[in-house]
């Protein structure tokens, strides 16, 4: 398959180190990252020749984050909880926010027949989600919170457990978890294959946006301004080919994950509940983000696993140049 050029053949060669998850809210990525095992790289064919891309893949947010600010990855698919809490951390002065990816394709997922319908229901049970402080981790601790539950990190009124995704399945599956709060495709898996049925399901709220550091954009802005460019211009072609779409994240997750590719009929279900969002002009995407990021700021601290402030303005810094109009 030949790709257009998004650069000029007399740019310096850059080399990225990305991070991601395997998940659907990634999708754009573990399609990326397909197509380089097939020996067809989109992303390379979009950089200046003499480019190299190193995939890093991990299991859920706080992790990616915490390669970002050891200067392991240069940007990273992440969700916005793990965002919010490092740039706490750093006072505001090193977490970049460089684009919204995706939307929707998280939930609440409980085990039908134990009449789990409000946080008080949940005294007493236990609930996974992918790792301590990631988004839906956060979301998890809110809902209870919320709903007038005593949470904590090692225990309350109701027990979080930190699992990875491939392991929250098996948990499900025999019982020895009541509810999980994730993000598809496992999603469906639970509602599909062991009976879970969706409680709680966060349409709107964005799940994915791609994040580097000031560091990383000081030492590699144009590659990275570059790689933002060809991730929308790989999303615009995954949803113009659902089947392409389809196929690649279907092999990408039996890759990743070292297990038998999820069925094609599972897929197109959990990839309809992900909206992957199409690029924004700066401004428009400032007034966004700074409300979905509002948001996660007042969620961290409400959830108890944030203390301190930080303003959300240098959080959406522009990038390096306004990026040039994609070809098609």
């Amino acid at each position: 398959m030949i790709f257009a050029s998004l650069v000029s053949a007399a740019e310096e060669p850059v080399t990225l180190r990305v991070g991601f998850f395997p998940n659907l809210t990634h999708s754009p990525a573990l399609a990326a990252r397909q197509l380089e095992r097939e020996g067809t790289d989109w992303h390379l064919a979009h950089l200046p020749k003499g480019s190299k891309i190193e995939w890093r893949a991990f299991n859920a947010g706080p992790s990616a984050i915490e390669a970002l600010l050891a200067g392991a990855v240069d940007l990273t698919y992440i969700g916005p909880s793990p965002v919010i809490n490092a740039h706490v951390r750093t006072k505001g002065n090193e977490i970049r926010v460089l684009a919204s990816v995706a939307h929707g394709g998280n939930a609440l997922v409980v085990r039908k027949g134990l009449g789990l319908k409000t946080p008080k229901d949940f005294i007493g049970r236990r609930l996974s989600t992918p790792q301590l402080g990631n988004t839906q981790d956060i979301d998890a601790r809110v809902w209870l919170r919320d709903g007038g539950l005593k949470v904590t990190i090692s225990g309350g009124d109701a027990q979080v457990i930190p699992a990875q995704n491939a392991e929250m399945v098996l948990l499900f599956s025999r019982g020895d978890i009541d509810a999980a709060w994730t993000v598809e495709p496992w999603v469906t898996r639970l509602t599909s294959e062991f009976g879970g049925e969706v409680l709680v399901e966060k349409k709107d709220a964005i799940i994915t946006v791609l994040t580097s550091s000031k560091t990383a954009l000081a030492k590699n802005g144009k590659g990275i301004e570059a790689f933002v460019r060809s991730h929308y211009a790989l999303r615009d072609k995954l949803l113009a080919e659902q089947s392409w779409h389809e196929k690649l994240v279907i092999a990408g997750i039996g890759s990743e994950t070292r297990s038998t590719p999820p069925k094609a009929s599972l897929i197109g279900p959990a990839l309809g509940r992900v909206i992957f969002d199409a690029r924004e002009d700066d401004a428009a995407r400032k007034v966004r983000l700074t409300a979905a990021f509002t948001q996660a700021l007042k969620d961290s601290k409400d959830s108890g696993l944030l203390r301190g402030d930080a303003p959300i303005e240098p959080l959406l810094e522009s990038l390096v140049a306004d990026p040039a109009p994609l070809a098609k």
